[in-house]
């Protein structure tokens, strides 16, 4: 009856204000109500916000009723905080609900924009060492398979911090993760910039590169999950997810600019200040009370077993896709250098690589933001067949074909991630953080694979070969994602 009510609302909303419902519904707290706050009958509080949204209503009307104080929505209730009693909206078993409807939709250009800060502190590591390799040699005697030793260890790193990213994110919260990946992010650039004494230190400070990447998605996904509101989803999730070409663009503009004039230590170290910087915004822009736990006490939204085979389905995908991208980022450089491109020409093609998939990220996001989740996987079928043919061409040994194939591989064959966690969020609903995990994990040991097995055979086989062989696979991986588009998504597990 009282969500029927509520539902019928949304017609007589320019008539009555969300105060009058609260008062109509719940006469015992009139006089709370009339202050603006969600007191009253523990089962109002979420399921006439929840209801209210639904309908139509603008945000702004329903954070009238919400709990809130210069702008910002508090754990407690001012007047709750001067009787030291505790907001009935912030029990235990409410607290999901208030979480999932109080903060979502609320500061989402800012939640996309931290986000974004986050992700490309966790990408830096890696792409700065594929694209600075070369000086790095000079100081640091390393041979080939080093670059793809390392590399494989900042994805490994990822993988295993993957598996703990979601409990984490319940545990914590999304502001308390988020500040301890940036800080190891941090310390992973810093301490490549001032400590390199042997390759074996390049090993490391991947490593810790990489556990900054497997702490920061989930956590920025469920941010996102949370504050973006669901007809922009597939747009934020590919503008975050942009940060990773970005961070590209970015490592292949520090070639020219800082590597062959300053030194490659100028690189890491600038890193570093900016992943120094994204901490700070995010510490200053989050005080400690948003977003401290999304579910007070840690509670954890286990994966059905039907969801979970589609997500090991969607692994295998970034498995194989991984892996090739993996092997197109990390030897783009040294490649174009090889085929006759100078130096400065080959950091700038990265480059150009990247600021391409950013803008193709954004864009199929704002499409599939009119889709649905079938469009988006089979866009991303379609993606990774176009990438596959451009590895195909940076086999062929001339140098138009090269800088023409790179910019399909990357540009547009690294175009799916954003679209595919924004299915998994999708899919997942409250179980986002730890199906993020799952689909990660795919995705940290391609990308780790990839440029380890083709460091490996560098010296074994013909380039030729071994293009053809990482084409084969990025082209596998879209045949995948073309039948898993066809299959129906299982039903969201509820929390």
């Amino acid at each position: 009856m009282l969500l029927d009510q509520v539902a019928s609302y949304g017609s007589v909303r320019s008539t009555k204000s969300p105060a009058s419902l609260i008062r109509l519904f719940c006469p015992a707290h009139r006089a709370r109500a009339a202050h603006g706050s969600f007191i009253g009958c523990p089962d109002l509080a979420g399921h006439v916000a929840r209801t209210m949204l639904s309908s139509g209503l603008r945000w702004k009307h329903v954070a009238r009723c919400g709990a809130r104080r210069r702008g910002r929505f508090s754990e407690w209730h001012p007047a709750a905080q001067s009787s030291g009693d505790e907001h009935p909206f912030s029990q235990r078993q409410y607290a999901g609900a208030r979480a999932q409807v109080m903060l979502r939709r609320q500061s989402g250009t800012r939640a996309v924009v931290l986000a974004m800060g986050s992700t490309i502190t966790g990408g830096l590591p890696v792409f700065l060492l594929g694209a600075l390799f070369v000086q790095i040699q000079g100081d640091v005697p390393a041979s080939q398979w080093v670059l793809g030793a390392a590399v494989a260890s900042y994805w490994a790193a990822a993988a295993m911090m993957s598996v703990l990213a979601g409990r984490v994110v319940s545990w914590l919260g999304i502001r308390s993760t988020t500040l301890f990946g940036v800080a190891v992010g941090a310390l992973s650039l810093i301490g490549g910039a001032f400590l390199v004494p042997s390759w074996a230190w390049l090993l490391v400070w991947a490593a810790v590169g990489g556990v900054c990447n497997g702490i920061s998605h989930p956590a920025a996904n469920q941010l996102i999950n949370l504050r973006v509101r669901r007809g922009m989803l597939a747009t934020a999730f590919g503008i975050k997810q942009s940060a990773i070409p970005f961070a590209a663009f970015l490592a292949g503009l520090a070639v020219p600019a800082l590597a062959l004039t300053l030194g490659w230590h100028w690189g890491f170290g600038l890193a570093g200040l900016f992943a120094l910087a994204v901490g700070g915004l995010f510490w200053w822009s989050v005080p400690r009370g948003e977003l401290a736990r999304p579910r007070l006490g840690g509670s954890h939204v286990p994966l059905t077993p039907t969801l979970m085979k589609y997500l090991l389905l969607m692994a295998s995908v970034t498995t194989l896709s991984a892996a090739a991208t993996g092997a197109v980022t990390a030897y783009a450089v040294i490649t174009g250098i090889e085929r006759g491109l100078p130096v400065a020409g080959a950091g700038i093609l990265l480059s150009v690589a990247g600021l391409l998939s950013v803008v193709v990220r954004v864009v199929v996001g704002r499409i599939a933001d009119r889709a649905n989740s079938t469009f988006a996987l089979a866009t991303v079928a379609a993606m990774m067949f176009i990438g596959g043919a451009g590895v195909l061409l940076m086999a062929v040994d001339t140098q138009w074909t090269f800088v023409a194939g790179m910019l399909l591989a990357l540009g547009v064959g690294w175009g799916w991630p954003g679209l595919t966690h924004f299915v998994v969020s999708r899919v997942a609903g409250p179980a986002t953080p730890s199906a993020t995990g799952v689909v990660q994990i795919g995705t940290y040991v391609g990308s780790g694979a990839g440029p380890l097995a083709f460091g490996l055979l560098y010296a074994a086989l013909p380039q030729t070969t071994l293009w053809i062989i990482v084409g084969a696979v990025q082209i596998v991986a879209g045949y995948i994602a073309f039948v898993l588009a066809r299959k129906t998504p299982p039903a969201v597990p509820v929390s």
